[in-house]
């Protein structure tokens, strides 16, 4: 899923709750629903409480609790992989479920069955609802989302503190993989390098170091907007016949104006990265939408362009699928659902959009995270992997 605010189509302070849950070390076959009170950020001394975990909610191949699947192959060495959906307002549980998970929903919205190829195999993976007040990730006053990736790193370096230290003492020196698609981009590189930073200082401090981070993982990651935007014209109006593409993708006029507009659109976002200023980089995506981006926003409705897969036509804008009759909201609205994850009668979303409309008003949807990304790949021994989908048109 791509930022959903980025143009049209697309795309946390006192008291609140912060729900994640997990495996408890010890308990076997019980879930842990993790709670605490947050102040600046949130506050240590959590509070747990557990209970019996159903195999009905996904026949997974391995233990697991809600949110937390141990590896398939040896769960007592391998690595622990962070899972972050896009949005900003993309739950987990997309990821979970339609993605790498070990289970996908049956048609029926009722049952789930189990998937043979996840990255569970080979490592234990934690898919988190974030930021705080997406999914099932509960807040008391909305008013006190995080809507900046400053922000949405504290909450999320704290959660794997307390995941690590309180909860899972066992995991406190395995090595961890930092993952994420579409707006994950801005989450992986961001949310490393705060992390990287905090245990730093930690250790200067004479303190441990919690979180050992191994790599940075991002799947059709939204780094650049800029960039991004010119590159629709490198997909849409170069010859892809090599690739099995049709050629050309647009009409000779659509793709003579995009070009004609990609030069300036290089040039607003090179002062957009130089810049790092909120204002100036809204500036520039805006005028790159309104240029480059015009035709693809044009085209995305009903029977039109699928942003996500080109192969495919559009259901339903801005995402182009039907996520209101989704089986996997069905099924995680289900009451028997709920009553075993342990949020009976509670109103779950797949995608949140009123924390995405809180973040394009906050501006950071905007900003690049190439600095983020640099200081990664020339101040830590964390490597780093992208991957995209030759399909994938918005990223």
């Amino acid at each position: 899923m791509w930022p959903l605010s980025v143009s049209a189509l697309l795309t946390t302070v006192p008291v609140l709750s912060f729900f994640a849950t997990a495996q408890a070390a010890a308990h076997d076959g019980e879930q842990v629903v993790l709670s605490a009170p947050r102040r600046q950020p949130i506050s240590p001394g959590p509070h747990f409480s557990r209970r019996q975990q159903s195999p009905e909610l996904c026949d997974s191949g391995s233990q697991h609790w809600t949110g937390y699947y141990e590896s398939r192959d040896s769960p007592e060495t391998d690595p622990v992989l962070l899972w972050m959906s896009g949005g900003p307002g993309a739950t987990g549980e997309l990821g979970q479920f339609k993605g790498i998970g070990p289970c996908a929903v049956n048609e029926d919205g009722n049952s789930t069955r189990r998937l043979e190829f996840s990255w569970i195999d080979h490592a234990n993976v934690v898919f988190i609802d974030q930021p705080v007040g997406v999914g099932f990730s509960q807040i008391s006053n909305r008013n006190l989302i995080a809507t900046n990736l400053h922000d949405g790193a504290r909450d999320v370096y704290t959660f794997l503190s307390i995941f690590t230290q309180d909860v899972f003492p066992q995991l406190a020196n395995r090595t961890w993989h930092i993952t994420g698609e579409s707006m994950g981009g801005h989450y992986v590189t961001s949310y490393t390098e705060y992390i990287l930073k905090q245990e730093r200082e930690r250790a200067l401090q004479g303190l441990d170091i919690g979180i050992h981070i191994d790599s940075a993982i991002i799947v059709d990651g939204y780094i650049d907007g800029a960039y991004q935007y010119t590159g629709y014209y490198d997909f849409f109006c170069e010859d892809w016949r090599a690739d099995g593409r049709p050629y050309p993708l647009m009409n000779a006029t659509a793709c003579q104006e995009m070009g004609e507009a990609v030069a300036a659109c290089e040039k607003k976002g090179a002062m957009c990265r130089d810049s790092y200023d909120v204002d100036v980089c809204a500036w520039a995506m805006q005028s790159c939408d309104r240029t480059v981006g015009k035709d693809l926003a044009d085209g995305v409705k009903p029977g039109g362009w699928n942003p996500y897969d080109s192969r495919f036509k559009c259901q339903e804008p801005p995402l182009c699928s039907n996520f209101s009759t989704d089986e996997t909201l069905v099924f995680l609205n289900q009451p028997w659902v709920q009553e075993q994850l342990g949020f009976p009668n509670y109103t779950f979303q797949l995608i949140d959009f009123d924390t995405n409309r809180r973040w394009a008003a906050a501006g950071d949807l905007n900003l690049p995270v190439t600095r983020e990304l640099t200081w990664l790949l020339d101040n830590s021994d964390v490597r780093v992997l992208f991957f995209n989908g030759n399909n994938d048109i918005i990223m």
